[in-house]
């Protein structure tokens, strides 16, 4: 069976934790920043400005796709945060959200309760692997992004059973969204870690990236594959990638022994023939 027609996916607008995880200037006391980092991940709630992200979020989808109203099915994480932001996006009184454990937050264990800067100083092993490694390294007492991956084919295969051809919203986090990529656009893991490192890609807070089967050139040009992809950030149309412009994805493609070795032969040989 085919995808959704549609398949939107959108990140939680700021939580708390964003504010103190990243940087050091976040303004909050001491007994605050502690309180935040003692609180499970799942709990975390929206900043205000995240909500107010969230709210231009919706008049985007308003203007641009019809509104959430339009859709034929809405998922979000069980995560505050995320359904904090699904709240904000359709309005108090859309109703029909479905709340999925798949699609939650990359766990990041006992290793995400720490500021960035910590992580390095307490799990020094890990943070050099993660800089080396970041598709394949699984985090102290957390998940790895093939696992994450592994939750989105899941949940894709729901979406190909249940709602082929039809408009799906998800609201969900960065991580996840970055896994879903991964498949959708056919990459090796050597291009997720490229475009992972380009800041060009960031998925920032409330940002969409929206997928579509149907030609934005014409409405009755519909392929069996999800075949284009937008990405938008709502609050600042103007840096989205692309401009935010529809962009067309590759096929997903067949190698021959060559084109592997090729591709091996990024990795220097470190022993003697």
């Amino acid at each position: 069976m085919a995808m959704p027609n549609d398949l939107i996916f959108i990140r939680h607008g700021q939580s708390e934790a964003n504010t103190v995880q990243k940087s050091d200037d976040h303004g909050l006391d001491d007994n605050t920043v502690q309180a935040i980092f003692g609180r499970p991940d799942w709990q975390h709630r929206l900043t205000q400005n995240g909500v107010a992200q969230a709210e231009t979020a919706k008049r985007w989808l308003d203007e641009n796709v019809g509104g959430l109203a339009s859709f034929d099915a809405l998922y979000v994480s069980p995560f505050y945060r995320t359904r904090e932001t699904a709240a904000c996006l359709g309005g108090p009184e859309l109703g029909g959200w479905t709340i999925d454990d798949r699609v939650v937050e990359r766990s990041w264990g006992v290793y995400g309760k720490r500021p960035t800067a910590e992580q390095r100083a307490l799990f020094p092993m890990t943070a050099q692997e993660k800089a080396q490694n970041p598709w394949y390294t699984r985090l102290d007492g957390g998940e790895s992004m093939p696992d994450v991956y592994a939750r989105f084919r899941d949940f894709q295969g729901t979406l190909h059973r249940e709602q082929a051809g039809k408009r799906v919203c998800v609201v969900t986090h960065g991580d996840f969204i970055n896994a879903a990529r991964y498949g959708i656009e056919r990459m090796t893991p050597e291009e997720w870690e490229k475009i992972d490192a380009d800041h060009t890609y960031a998925l920032r807070n409330c940002t969409i990236l929206h997928y579509t089967r149907v030609n934005p050139d014409d409405p009755h040009d519909v392929r069996e594959k999800l075949q284009w992809r937008r990405y938008t950030y709502p609050f600042d149309p103007a840096s989205s990638p692309f401009e935010g412009k529809w962009v067309e994805l590759s096929a997903r493609r067949r190698y021959t022994g060559e084109e592997l070795l090729a591709q091996a032969s990024a990795a220097e040989r470190l022993t003697q023939p």
